[in-house]
C-alpha cells in the first residue's frame, strides 16, 4: 500500500481532526511509543540496554510510552534529559507511569552509560524542529553516531525539519526511524534519507 506523504501542518490538521472524533492525543502518543517498542522486540528478541534520549515536549512523551512498555518487558531502560525535565502536559503524563526500575541520567553523564548501551533512542525533537541544535545536544549527538549501537529515531531524526527546509548539522544519525501515521516530506529527501536509515511507517489508530 502507499504511504501517504503529509506536511507537518497536514499532520496536526489529522491529529486534531482525529482528537475531535474520539482519538485523543493521549492514545496516539500511546499508539506511536507502544508500536514502536513493539516491532524493537521483534527485532531484538532479547532484552537489549537501551538509552531513551527525551526532549521536553510531546517526542519525548512518544520516547516515554516506549520506555515504559521496553521495561515492562524486562529491557535495561535509561532516559537521557537533553533539555531539563519540564515536559509538555502529555510527556509529564506518561512519565509518571514508569517503572521504577528505570534510570535517569543528564547529558552530563552520557560518556560514563553509553559504552554500556546496545541501542540509543531519539526521542528529542520530532518534526518539528528548525534551525540548528544546540552545541551540547550536536556533541551528544555525534558522539552516539560514533558508539558502537543501534541507534533509532522517533518520527524524525533530531535536527531534521519535518517539511525538510532545514537539516542542522549533528542531526541524529538514525539505522531505524518510525513516522508516525505518514511520511513527511523530509523522509523522502536524499540527505535526510542517509539520517534515517529505514523507514518504517506507524498507525497511530486502531
Amino acid at each position: 500500500m502507499h504511504t501517504p506523504v503529509w506536511t507537518v501542518a497536514r499532520m496536526k490538521a489529522w491529529e486534531d481532526q482525529q482528537n475531535l472524533a474520539g482519538l485523543s492525543y493521549a492514545r496516539m502518543m500511546e499508539h506511536a511509543g507502544s508500536r514502536a517498542a513493539e516491532d524493537l522486540m521483534r527485532r531484538f528478541p532479547h532484552p537489549q540496554h537501551t538509552l531513551v534520549l527525551c526532549g521536553k515536549g510531546n517526542n519525548a512523551g512518544d520516547g516515554l510510552v516506549l520506555a515504559r512498555i521496553l521495561a515492562q518487558q524486562h529491557w535495561p531502560v535509561t532516559i537521557m534529559w537533553l533539555q531539563g525535565r519540564q515536559l509538555s502536559v502529555l510527556a509529564a503524563a506518561n512519565q509518571v507511569r514508569l517503572p521504577a526500575a528505570i534510570n535517569y541520567v543528564d547529558m552530563a553523564q552520557l560518556d560514563v552509560v553509553l559504552p554500556s548501551m546496545q541501542l540509543v533512542v531519539d526521542a528529542v525533537y520530532g518534526t518539528g524542529f528548525h534551525g540548528e541544535l544546540p552545541q551540547a545536544v550536536g556533541e551528544c549527538f555525534a558522539t552516539v553516531a560514533q558508539a558502537d549501537v543501534f541507534r533509532v529515531a522517533l518520527d524524525m531524526p533530531s535536527g531534521v525539519a519535518g517539511d525538510g527546509d532545514t537539516v542542522a548539522s549533528d542531526s541524529f544519525q538514525a539505522q531505524l526511524t518510525y513516522a508516525f501515521q505518514a511520511l513527511k516530506p523530509a523522509h523522502c529527501l536524499t540527505q535526510v534519507q542517509q539520517l534515517c536509515g529505514e523507514v518504517l511507517c506507524i498507525d497511530l489508530q486502531g
